[in-house]
């Protein structure tokens, strides 16, 4: 009689873990059917044996932009877990400016809590699908003068092999790898000229930013939003000597926290691993018995019991998994270490998310070009 009990317990509580959605078990039925991309498969990076300096560009990766719906019925059945999304959508950067830096193709790679429009290439990018099974991402690149370089989703699968994975390897690093690819092709498509053209916007796109009424006459803009250079400072210009000493201590800023990206993640690691590893298992048996049901009679039997038991069985690990990693993706979030910088012989001491932290620092360094030149403080 217990074990009749039981029996039927268990089937129900199956029944809603069904209707709710385990992570990323149904997930692929709900998205686009655009979204079926055929996945990137094995892609071997391409790296530069040497670059001249010239032809180098600085790259910004913005945050990414998590993919969660307003509609917060929906996540469950989309198998998106807002929290760790949110760490995702910020460590998924830190992987990607790993490996662009591994090609020698590129100059200083940044991860930059928002999109800044002065990087001489910005790269920015939405989280479609994100589960151990698949990942697909939106990616764009634009360069400073706004011109775009490319606007692709990237999709690729996991597999057995993926998992457990090795230290410092992740199971999707071939998309990250093919996204590297494209942005050196587009690049090797610039001659020197116009590579200079692009470092040559970015900066003046910088300094019109702190001080529109000194510098917004050195650019224009055409029909089409696109940015070039008019004329250049002279040589020498006290007024761009401070700019450049103003970004490059923007700059310290986001190379300062970077460390807490890395130990952030690294910290998160393996329950993230071992909680995508569960997710596929989950999602790949989901399919499995859903395939299965199809093929018999309505009438028939659906499955056994103990393969039910089994299946909530592999549910309650990834709860245990997803109630751990959760809590370290609230810690990634919400509790960036204050950062202290110095800036004209004053020390600041910033708090807050990183976002927060990064408009702060922004704010202080523009109001200190502000007083030494005299300009108005731009936005």
């Amino acid at each position: 009689m217990i074990k009749r009990w039981h029996r039927r317990a268990v089937l129900a509580l199956l029944s809603c873990l069904w209707a709710a959605g385990a992570p990323g078990a149904l997930a692929q039925a709900q998205l686009d059917p655009a979204m079926a991309a055929t996945a990137v498969g094995s892609v071997t990076l391409r790296v530069e044996s040497s670059t001249p300096e010239q032809n180098l560009l600085d790259v910004g990766l913005a945050i990414f932009n998590p993919g969660i719906p307003l509609d917060e019925s929906s996540h469950s059945k989309l198998g998106i877990f807002p929290e760790i999304r949110k760490a995702e959508a910020q460590f998924m950067p830190v992987l990607l400016r790993q490996v662009l830096q591994s090609t020698n193709a590129w100059g200083v790679v940044r991860v930059l809590p928002d999109e800044q429009v002065s990087s001489e290439l910005l790269v920015t990018g939405k989280i479609l699908q994100s589960d151990g099974n698949r990942l697909a991402l939106q990616v764009e690149a634009r360069d400073a003068s706004g011109s775009l370089w490319f606007d692709k989703r990237y999709v690729d699968e996991a597999t057995d092999r993926d998992y457990p994975g090795t230290e410092g390897s992740d199971p999707y690093i071939d998309l990250y790898r093919e996204i590297a690819n494209d942005l050196l092709d587009y690049r090797l498509g610039l001659d020197a000229r116009q590579l200079q053209a692009i470092r040559q916007v970015a900066l003046m796109r910088y300094a019109s930013s702190l001080s529109e009424e000194a510098f917004g006459s050195y650019l224009q803009q055409d029909a089409e939003g696109i940015y070039s250079v008019l004329r250049l400072p002279a040589a020498g210009d006290p007024m761009m000597a401070r700019v450049e000493r103003i970004r490059n201590q923007e700059h310290l800023f986001v190379d300062t926290v970077d460390e807490q990206y890395v130990s952030l993640y690294e910290e998160m690691a393996p329950t993230y691993s071992l909680w995508r590893q569960y997710g596929r298992e989950q999602a790949l048996y989901t399919q499995e018995y859903e395939a299965r049901a199809q093929s018999r009679d309505r009438i028939g039997r659906r499955g056994t019991f103990a393969a039910m038991e089994q299946t909530y069985n592999t549910y309650k690990q990834i709860k245990i998994q997803e109630q751990d990693l959760d809590e370290m993706a609230q810690g990634f979030n919400n509790e960036v270490a204050p950062t202290v910088m110095e800036a004209s012989g004053r020390v600041f001491r910033l708090s807050g998310n990183l976002e927060s932290q990064y408009n702060e620092w922004r704010g202080i360094l523009r109001e200190i070009f502000a007083l030494e030149t005299g300009m108005p403080a731009g936005s």
